[in-house]
């Protein structure tokens, strides 16, 4: 065989000697012979002395005979230079399976052998890179640090190469080799990955930026890496990706998917545990929502940024919070410019990009009960934007949508924050704003949250809540509808009539401080107590519309004795309120503890400001007998109290003369407090029959009294069994 390679003895035996030197001396005849066979031409002693290396040293199992093989071959590609490219499909492949051999010097001479391979081969050599790269990854991580050097050595070569054959390198066969390999934990492969993107990105003629959807999710875990220097290595490749997204000139990041990018940093934002990580996802969103000005395909996907820049409001981390607000701030206005350029149609809105019910699916997931307060709040506040950017678009695509997005907004009134509750309100007010349709539903929705959970989110938040109602939709519109739905009832499903008679009551009690005591309802406390809006003293037209208000409250007033006593005072229909103090002794069940606590309500809002009117009445008893004796029915129905004491004393002001001529007839109606004229209220017109009011209010008061009845006979029954 010698004699047909032209090879020495000396030289078959030192390229299997344990000396290195011997081993480069032998290499040196090899690389001479492979010359001299170039020379001639001779193709088939070429072919014998590469296969006599492969088999009868790299092949063997012997360490000497792998390392004279690999330094035999090196020589032989040298000697070649650049017609080397016919035989590396030969050479390679031997040397890259030493990589993997058990003996450490084995793949360091395999490693030193390919170096000089390929800078032999240069270009050529690019068309084994995948095979390459594959190997050299494996070696990255190897645990002899002479390897690992020689590696690296072996690597920087291939990189160089690579940059300065940019035609050869084809980087849609590579992409798929990194996202394979991107999400592997040792950090020596994750320093080899990192180095590699980074070296080709920064090469103008490859576009990494195409592929960057397979390695982000990958450079994204390395920033949570223990290793100090591999977070700063992926956070540079990011940084650099980001700057070229961010570019120059319209089309510095034409190649980049930014719709995939955005689906990965959305996932991000919500599944890593790491701050670090965390703020860089939210920062890339903030960048993208800043190119949807040039970039209009980005704009469909703030519904999926929305839902992943929300929940970080709500995160321990300061400056993940803080990135947050501003990733918030600057979306939501990006969403009301894209909003109005939809004209209020809905259609339009779709054509033009914005996924409009999209975003409303994703503030209605962040403002229901599983949302936490921050989050809770600002999807609330995107919600009231969006009201006012597109009032129209916003309250169909929520009032009409199929699943009942006004659920989530209703579950923030009961809410421990009166933040939310008010910001929640101010949603609803805006969705209600609209046709008479809307008012309806929203109302009817407001009630119904009242009257379920046994009346807890009346007790605690009906005050509030009503109160922003009347301020958002008007007072006496919001009075007039929730008064006609708690008259029709039925709001709850299974509730039984004492329950529903129970709520109802409730709900009068409190429609009634509010309208006695609130800044919203003034106006419908000067329109019943028959005060005009400028003179003081109403014209006819005033008074028709006090006396329709009154009409539209008092069927349902009725559900509460004391309330409708205060309506009539208010309304200065003093007759009628002196028949109804009086008929609350006709029935034991109507002196409850709970009338008893509303008498005293009362008595001190005698003594407030808004009855300053009533008390100066009192000064001719004469004229206004009925006052008199209402109020007169009203201490005798209370106990020895502060508020007896309180009105008792008010009525011992009375001058003594004047009370002592009023006459015992003074005012009678037969029992039915069926007078209405005189007093200056909005009821002096005498259009109203107080007499059909009279009997309303009968049958109403008759229901409670059976169902009171009916409510102790069960318990006598039931302490019985």
């Amino acid at each position: 065989m010698a004699a047909q390679l032209d090879l020495s003895q000396a030289a078959l035996r030192g390229l299997s000697d344990k000396l290195y030197e011997k081993r480069k001396t032998a290499a040196l005849e090899v690389e001479n012979v492979a010359r001299a066979i170039l020379r001639a031409g001779d193709r088939a002693k070429l072919d014998a002395l590469v296969l006599t290396l492969v088999n009868d040293f790299v092949a063997l199992p012997m360490p000497n005979h792998k390392k004279g093989g690999l330094i035999g071959l090196a020589a032989v590609t040298v000697a070649l230079a650049g017609t080397a490219d016919s035989k590396l499909d030969d050479i390679v492949p031997p040397v890259l399976k030493c990589f993997a051999d058990a003996d450490q010097r084995v793949r360091y001479y395999a490693c030193e052998a390919l170096y000089n391979i390929a800078k032999a081969a240069r270009v050529a050599f690019v068309s084994h890179f995948s095979d390459v790269f594959d190997a050299l990854c494996k070696l990255s991580a190897d645990n002899d640090p002479n390897v690992q050097n020689a590696a690296h050595l072996l690597d920087r070569l291939v990189k160089d190469i690579v940059t300065e054959s940019v035609e050869a390198f084809d980087v849609a066969k590579f992409a798929p080799m990194l996202r394979e390999r991107i999400g592997v934990l040792n950090p020596y492969v994750r320093q080899f990955l990192v180095g590699w993107i980074t070296a080709l990105d920064s090469v103008p003629e490859i576009d990494m930026l195409t592929h960057l959807p397979d390695i982000l999710d990958g450079l994204l875990n390395m920033l949570s890496d223990p290793n100090r220097e591999i977070r700063q290595q992926a956070d540079g490749a990011l940084g650099d990706f980001l700057a070229e997204i961010r570019g120059e000139g319209r089309h510095a990041h034409r190649g980049a998917d930014l719709g995939a990018l955005a689906a990965i940093l959305v996932g991000r934002c919500g599944g890593s545990g790491d701050e670090f990580t965390r703020v860089t996802c939210i920062n890339w969103l903030r960048e993208f929502v800043s190119l949807a000005g040039d970039l209009p395909r980005l704009v469909p996907h703030f519904a999926s940024i929305i839902g992943a820049v929300l929940p970080c409001m709500s995160r321990t981390e300061a400056k993940v919070r803080e990135t947050a607000a501003r990733a918030s701030e600057e979306l939501l206005a990006s969403t009301i410019a894209a909003a109005k350029q939809a004209y209020g149609e809905i259609e339009s809105d779709i054509k033009r990009g914005l996924d409009l019910p999209g975003v409303l699916a994703a503030l209605k997931k962040h403002a229901g009960e599983g949302a936490k307060g921050p989050t809770r709040l600002e999807a609330l506040r995107w919600y009231a934007a969006l009201c006012d950017a597109s009032p129209e678009t916003v309250r169909r695509l929520s009032l009409d949508a199929p699943d009942d997005t006004l659920d989530e907004l209703l579950a923030s009134l009961g809410h421990d924050s009166d933040e939310v509750v008010t910001r929640a309100m101010r949603v609803l007010g805006s969705l209600g704003a609209g046709e008479e349709a809307d008012f309806d539903v929203v109302v009817r929705r407001v009630v119904t949250v009242f009257a379920s959970d046994g009346g807890d989110v009346l007790e605690r938040r009906g005050s509030a809540v009503v109160r922003m109602l009347c301020a958002e939709l008007g007072a006496e519109r919001t009075y007039c509808k929730m008064a006609s739905i708690v008259r029709e009832g039925g709001l709850v499903e299974g509730l039984d009539e004492g329950r529903e008679l129970d709520f109802a009551a409730a709900m009068v009690e409190a429609m009634n401080l509010i309208l006695l005591t609130a800044p919203e309802c003034a106006g419908m406390r000067a329109s019943l107590s028959g005060l005009g809006s400028s003179s003081g003293v109403a014209d006819s037209s005033e008074k028709a519309t006090g006396a329709r208000l009154f009409l539209a409250l008092y069927p349902c007033w009725c559900h509460s004795a004391v309330s409708t006593v205060a309506l009539c005072l208010l309304s200065r229909a003093y007759a009628h309120a002196a028949h109804v103090a009086r008929s609350m002794g006709d029935a034991e069940s109507e002196v409850t503890v709970r009338a008893l606590v509303q008498i005293d309500q009362l008595v001190h809002l005698i003594e407030s400001p808004v009855f300053a009117n009533l008390r100066l009445r009192l000064l001719e008893p004469n004229s206004h007998p009925d006052l008199v004796r209402g109020l007169y029915a009203l201490l005798m129905l209370l106990p020895q109290s502060d508020a007896f004491r309180t009105l008792h004393a008010r009525l011992g002001a009375v001058p003594t003369l004047a009370l002592s001529r009023l006459d015992v007839n003074d005012g009678e109606d037969g029992g039915t407090g069926t007078k209405s004229g005189g007093t200056g209220g909005c009821l002096d017109g005498g259009e109203v029959d107080l007499e059909a009011l009279s009997a309303t209010y009968a049958e109403v008061r008759g229901r409670h009294v059976r169902a009171a009845e009916e409510r102790r006979v069960r318990a006598m029954r039931g302490r019985g069994g």
